[in-house]
């Protein structure tokens, strides 16, 4: 058993915070190749443009050489898809994460941290649809640590956090490639309420849609109440 502690965001953890961001999301690449590989309208169109390279290459070494290419191509392009939604979610929110969370009402960040390092995260705002909901965001743990109950325990100080500041539910989104941060979510008690495919033209040709989950709190009497 990993010992860690789960404390606040300080603006000394920003560069980590970050850090720990990229790597996670970074990790997934393979899953989101095999993923985009498996989409009907894919391989279609890999078979198609096999099918070309074949009728007019006349050697076979040739034909081998431009599906190299082809493929490395599929993959670099597919890379900088990737990068793009990396960079634009770090100038999003990861911006400047203590003005988009530490100085927000009703909003909050907090680091997993072992021997002065960072190696878990999670943030918590007031959710844009619903202002009695809460929404869980930036959920990372170091890939050296998962499986230790480190991002159960980051969402269970979400969960206490909600319930102290008087919301009645917590929302969140993850990606359909994620099936281990869905397992956990539905182990905690979140239920699939939706799903939405990512603003992308791209994104939607390969059907890579958001999976929308909610966790219903437990009343209390006398927990203070949201207001509308």
């Amino acid at each position: 058993m990993v010992n860690y502690q789960i404390r606040v965001y300080q603006d000394s953890d920003y560069q980590s915070v970050r850090g720990l961001y990229v790597s996670g999301v970074r990790q997934h690449f393979p899953r989101v190749c095999r993923y985009v590989l498996k989409q009907p309208v894919i391989q279609a169109s890999v078979i198609v443009s096999l099918s070309l390279l074949l009728v007019l290459c006349d050697s076979l070494l040739l034909f081998l050489f431009l599906l190299a290419v082809f493929l490395v191509l599929g993959r670099l392009l597919l890379k900088r898809l990737w990068d793009l939604l990396i960079d634009q979610n770090l100038r999003a929110d990861l911006q400047d994460i203590w003005a988009s969370y530490s100085e927000r009402p009703g909003a909050c960040f907090w680091v997993a941290q072992r021997d002065g390092v960072v190696i878990g995260s999670v943030g918590a705002v007031p959710s844009d649809h619903s202002p009695t909901d809460l929404e869980l965001k930036r959920l990372n743990v170091h890939r050296e640590y998962r499986g230790q109950g480190i991002a159960k325990a980051l969402c269970h100080t979400v969960h206490e956090f909600a319930h102290l500041s008087g919301f009645t539910g917590i929302v969140l989104g993850t990606s359909v490639i994620q099936t281990e941060a869905q397992q956990l979510y539905r182990k905690l008690g979140y239920r699939l309420v939706g799903t939405s495919p990512v603003p992308h033209t791209f994104a939607k040709l390969i059907n890579y849609t958001i999976y929308k989950y909610r966790y219903q709190l437990r009343p209390s009497p006398d927990r203070p109440q949201t207001q509308e």
